[in-house]
C-alpha cells in the first residue's frame, strides 16, 4: 500500500474513533437524563404513597393531627407516629443521596428542604429525630441536625421566657 492510502486509512480510523467517543458521550448523557427521570419518578411515587397513607388511614391522620396540635398521644399512637416518621426520614435520606449523586438538581431539591424544615418545626418530631437520628447516614444526619439546630435558639428563648417571672 502506498503511504497516501495508509495516511487516508489512519485519518479515517481516527475520525471513526472520535465519532465513536462522541456517540458514547451522547449515550451516557441520555442515560444520565433517563436515570434522573426514573429517580424523580420513584421518589415522587414514594411521596404519593405516604400521602395516600395519611389520606386513607384514619388512625394515622388523626395521630398526625394530634402531633400538629401538640396534643398528647396514646402509647399506640406514639409507636404509629414513630414508624411513620422513620419511613419519612428514610425517604428523605434517599432523596438526599440522589441529590448528592447528581440525580436531583438544586432547584428540585430546595423545595424538599423547605418541606423538611416545616416538618422539623414540630417539637414532637424533633424529639423523635433526636431518639432515632443514629439510624441514618452521617451526611444526611448533618443536614437534618442543622435544620433542628435552627429551632434550638427559639426553643431556648421560649424556655427562658417560661422560667423568667413576669413582674
Amino acid at each position: 500500500m502506498s503511504i497516501k492510502v495508509t495516511n487516508w486509512l489512519n485519518l479515517a480510523t481516527s475520525i471513526a474513533v472520535i465519532m465513536g467517543i462522541l456517540f458514547l458521550g451522547v449515550e451516557i448523557r441520555q442515560n444520565t437524563e433517563m436515570m434522573k427521570s426514573q429517580t424523580r419518578d420513584s421518589i415522587s411515587e414514594k411521596q404519593m404513597m405516604f400521602s395516600e397513607w395519611v389520606a386513607t388511614e384514619a388512625d394515622l391522620s388523626n395521630t398526625i393531627a394530634k402531633v400538629n396540635a401538640d396534643l398528647p398521644l396514646e402509647p399506640g399512637e406514639r409507636i404509629m407516629h414513630a414508624y411513620f416518621l422513620a419511613g419519612v426520614w428514610r425517604e428523605w435520606e434517599n432523596s438526599y443521596y440522589q441529590y448528592q449523586q447528581g440525580l436531583f438538581d438544586r432547584e428540585e431539591f430546595d423545595p424538599r428542604l423547605t418541606r423538611w424544615r416545616a416538618t422539623m418545626s414540630n417539637e414532637t418530631v424533633r424529639l423523635n429525630w433526636a431518639a432515632t437520628r443514629q439510624n441514618y447516614s452521617p451526611t444526611f444526619r448533618a443536614v437534618v441536625d442543622s435544620i433542628v439546630e435552627d429551632y434550638a435558639p427559639l426553643q431556648r428563648a421560649q424556655q427562658n421566657t417560661e422560667e423568667t417571672p413576669v413582674p
